[in-house]
């Protein structure tokens, strides 16, 4: 498999909306996957790949040797050293016997861990898509020699002499413990009680980890334990196999616990990886619930390694996913039944030990993580009608109501279609139990689609038209952005002014970037989709300026990404109705599953990508230096010294937020307050702030300019009260702090 490893350029500003990947100027390369145990006795050569990923960095820090321009490349290894000879010298430091291949005109290791390796400029630039060279794909080739220190990853770390480049770091090799390493694709599973008791194990592997490991001389033994037999009639010869080579085997013993054979014509010095395959176990009459089935393989020629083949367990119905790779799911694509593949369904097997075991009495549940909506499910290997299910939200309960027989074992197939939402990442887990004892399985990987990423700009409040940081859009893959996709940005009390310029910087995508002002009263900025890529992209948009009124309190704004085409945003989508048709023949009208429902309006790209550091109330005049303590439900609040009496305490209101009592707080920071009893509004005056709010309407106006509150103005017991961060955003207050334990809030 080959890895891949980016030096990054050093200007590049980003911030991630989800973890990705920045612009490469380098491309690095692992050609091969090395595996190895640990010590000085296992030397391995990893062969890498040095080459200009595309046209954006030109190798200028250049110097001649013998005629030849040439860069430097810095080489550190992370638990591995250099390999020596029999003279004491580093193997890649020997001219004219260790083969420096392609475009690696020098090496020089200084020490164990670190070398300097010096690279042809003129190959390395080869691989640009412009000018004398055009099309032409070339690599620096180099061979590195050494081995692991101890257990784990081996790592490569590059550096540059050139600028433009930044550390990047590569595995180049795995060490393993033990020279030999066995597993199984799965485990086998026994019920007890049940009328099965025999079963076909999965592949084993046997896994040379160094050069001759496994000695075709030497008898190898697999012995079984754990109250499990062999099945000796069906083991033959041609069970084993091998990987790269046409070596045999020839078994010399099998019996209820022991199987013996030797290897025929095996090449020396090389690396083997033996599987085996159909290889059939029983239980015993003394298998109980518990009992676990160990194979243990050993040799004359390596340490004996031992794994898990079967087990007995007391659940009547086991889970499998059988995919050796489980599906990846791209966060906040909308699929349906209609637009679905195999990206984003994926299968669950089921099989009872004896009949009847799922019935409207004990019923099977797939309790998916929060984040992950089931969209529909579909059985296979069943009677069409015996199996009904329903979907609530992430929970899934399925059971038999069809008439069978009590003998009759139900093994079976569900498939399940599955969307998460925009801010899930990583694995997904789903808990089956129910009336049975719970199972966790993995059954797919959740990725974002592509990313948003943007550093912090820090501005003063009395510049309204405020230049920001650039904005990098990435696609994970090709195509996920389609045609007609708009992603919407915003940050938060402010608007875009200026789009400034973009430039698709990898790949071939197709966009238009303009500001919206017409969306939620809010300027956003809009990326749309013209043509769908046909190589991953990067979009990277500059010179942006953003609206700011100069009433903002100090404190961070956060970047969001409130709409795209293909996410799930809450009630993006039509929830089916009782009356929708829409189904499997074999499901009732009742069990359809609601679509698009997560409750996710945004994702937050930057919590702070506007960083004010400065407001508006650091040039007030009547700023002062009062503290306020208020206490929810107390009759008086702390006012410096002093002890303020309240007739209506502050409360929570039913939406959660914390509610002041707007005079009190206000004359306690010396403003003046005035009620307009026609219109219901409420005028603040403090310094050279002139702040008016109306009952029941969200936008307040500070200085004339309209600012909006989290939550309208109320009157409670003839009083006007407001949510604290929106009084505090009136007075220009910047701090507020909120005791949970006290239920008290302190503004100054």
């Amino acid at each position: 498999m080959k890895k891949k490893l980016a030096l990054l350029m050093a200007a590049i500003m980003t911030v991630a909306m989800v973890p990705m990947t920045a612009f490469a100027s380098t491309k690095l390369t692992a050609v091969d996957e090395i595996s190895t145990a640990a010590g000085d006795d296992h030397e391995f050569t990893s062969t890498v790949e040095l080459s200009k990923n595309d046209d954006q960095v030109d190798v200028t820090n250049v110097y001649d040797k013998d005629g030849v321009k040439v860069f430097d490349v810095q080489l550190k290894l992370t638990n591995g050293k250099f390999a020596k000879n029999d003279d004491d010298e580093y193997v890649m430091n020997e001219k004219g016997k260790f083969p420096n291949k392609k475009g690696v005109v020098a090496v020089d290791v200084k020490n164990d861990t670190t070398a300097t390796v010096s690279l042809n400029a003129d190959i390395f630039n080869k691989n640009n898509n412009n000018g004398n060279n055009a099309g032409l794909k070339e690599a620096c080739v180099l061979d590195i020699v050494a081995y692991a220190v101890e257990t784990g990853d081996v790592v490569a770390t590059f550096t540059s002499n050139v600028t433009q480049f930044k550390k990047a770091s590569e595995v180049i090799a795995t060490a393993y413990k033990d020279e030999v390493a066995i597993e199984i694709e799965g485990v086998r599973t026994f019920v007890e009680d049940a009328t099965k008791d025999q079963d076909t194990l999965k592949d084993i592997t046997i896994n040379g980890l160094v050069n001759d490991a496994i000695d075709g001389k030497k008898e190898i033994t697999l012995k079984l334990s754990g109250n499990f037999e062999f099945v000796t009639s069906t083991i033959e010869e041609s069970d084993f196999s091998f990987l790269n080579s046409n070596a045999t085997v020839s078994i010399k013993e099998k019996d209820k616990d022991t199987i013996k054979f030797t290897i025929n014509d095996l090449e020396k010095d090389q690396l083997t990886k033996l599987t085996i395959s159909g290889i059939d176990i029983k239980t015993t009459k003394k298998c109980n619930a518990g009992d676990k089935a160990t194979i243990t393989v050993s040799s004359k020629s390596f340490d004996s390694v031992k794994l898990e083949a079967a087990r007995m367990v007391e659940e009547a119905v086991t889970y499998t996913v059988e995919d050796e790779e489980v599906p990846t799911i791209w966060a906040g694509k909308n699929y349906d039944k209609d637009s679905a593949d195999d990206t984003n369904t994926l299968e669950v097997a089921i099989e009872e030990n004896t009949g009847d075991i799922l019935n409207t009495s004990r019923k099977a549940t797939f309790t998916f993580p929060e984040g992950i909506e089931v969209v529909d499910a579909e059985f296979d290997g069943v009677k069409q009608g015996t199996f009904k299910y329903e979907i609530d939200e992430n929970v899934v309960t399925i059971w038999n109501y069809g008439e069978k027989a009590e003998s009759d074992e139900t093994d079976m197939q569900v498939k399940f279609l599955l969307n998460a939402a925009p801010t899930f990442s990583g694995d997904v887990k789903v808990t089956l139990g129910g009336e049975f004892d719970d199972v966790e399985l993995k059954v797919a990987t959740v990725k974002a689609p592509y990313t948003v990423e943007a550093k912090t700009t820090e501005v003063l409040i009395d510049y309204r038209y405020v230049p920001v940081n650039e904005i990098v859009i990435t696609e994970a893959e090709e195509g996920l952005l389609e045609d007609g996709d708009v992603i919407a940005l915003q940050v938060e009390k402010m608007d875009f002014e200026d789009a400034g310029s973009y430039e698709v910087t990898t790949g071939d995508l197709d966009v238009d970037v303009t500001i919206n002002d017409g969306k939620n009263d809010v300027a956003q900025l809009e990326v749309e989709v013209k043509d769908e890529s046909t190589e991953a992209s990067t979009v990277t948009i500059s010179g942006l300026e953003l609206y700011l009124d100069r009433t903002l309190p100090v404190g961070g704004y956060a970047l969001q990404n409130v709409k795209a085409d293909n996410i799930l945003w809450e009630n993006s989508t039509d929830k089916k109705g009782e009356d929708d048709k829409d189904s499997y023949e074999y499901v009732p009208e009742a069990n359809q599953a609601s679509n698009g429902l997560f409750k996710y309006k945004e994702v937050t790209c930057n919590d702070k990508y506007v960083e004010v550091v400065t407001s508006g109330r650091d040039n007030d005049d009547s700023t002062t230096n009062r503290k306020i303590v208020i206490t929810i439900g107390a009759t008086t609040m702390a006012v410096g010294t002093q002890t303020i009496t309240l007739d209506t305490p502050a409360y929570i209101n039913a939406e959660n937020y914390t509610e002041l009592p707007l005079r009190a707080v206000s004359e306690a920071f010396g403003a003046t307050v005035g009620w307009d009893d026609p219109s219901n509004t409420v005028t603040i005056m403090m310094g050279q702030r002139i702040v008016s709010m109306t009952i029941g309407s969200k936008t307040m106006y500070i200085n004339g300019t309209p600012v909006q509150m989290n939550t309208a103005p109320e009157i409670t017991n003839e009083r006007t009260f407001v949510p604290v961060r929106d009084l505090a955003n009136a007075l220009g207050i910047s701090k507020i702090d909120w005791n949970e334990a006290s239920q008290t809030v302190t503004l100054n």
